[in-house]
């Protein structure tokens, strides 16, 4: 019974690490394509290479194609709160992206397990609760070739800038997008 079970467990864990890979990242031109490559295939080669094992940092506005789909910050403004929301640290910082399918296949996007909001000092904050002030969640699935767009609030201290992280929790790679303290509306 134990060599069974044992059995199952290995075939478990081997099934879920085959299925862990690295995330393909780029940032994505005007026209919400993946962005300009070499004519040379042995450069291409190199550089999706290169790509597939680092971190690329993007700004506000930009539109990043993260595994087929395109995820653009559109803005990060300071939220007061309301009569129902205050905030335990210093400030409401609320984001709006949007993503959209470029893929053949649904897509899902969870505020909880893709992204994360980091300051200065890298602490690390997970999406809160905001009741005021808010368009749409960024929680869903996205049919081929359809468009999500919402808001997530967090909870932060005041800080220099931010970091907004954007992550696949099964593969390796994230988008990070520089946020200055001086670019957030208010």
């Amino acid at each position: 019974m134990k060599k069974r079970l044992w059995f199952i467990l290995v075939f478990f864990l081997t099934i879920g690490l085959a299925a862990c890979g690295d995330a393909e990242i780029e940032e994505a031109d005007d026209k919400g394509q993946e962005g300009a490559t070499s004519d040379n295939p042995e450069e291409q080669d190199d550089n999706q290479e290169e790509d597939k094992n680092t971190t690329e940092r993007f700004a506000i506005g930009d539109t990043v194609n993260f595994d087929g789909v395109n995820i653009t910050l559109n803005e990060a403004r300071i939220e007061p709160g309301g009569e129902f929301d205050t905030p335990e640290n210093d400030q409401f910082i609320v984001v709006n992206l949007t993503a959209e399918n470029t893929t053949d296949e649904e897509v899902t996007m969870s505020s909880i397990m893709n992204i994360e909001l980091k300051d200065a000092e890298s602490y690390s904050y997970s999406t809160t609760i905001l009741t005021e002030g808010m368009k749409g969640q960024f929680d869903g699935s996205i049919e081929p070739g359809g468009k999500l767009r919402g808001e997530i609030p967090f909870d932060v201290p005041k800080s220099d800038f931010y970091e907004l992280h954007f992550s696949d929790p099964f593969k390796s790679g994230k988008a990070i997008w520089e946020i200055p303290s001086n670019q957030l509306a208010q």
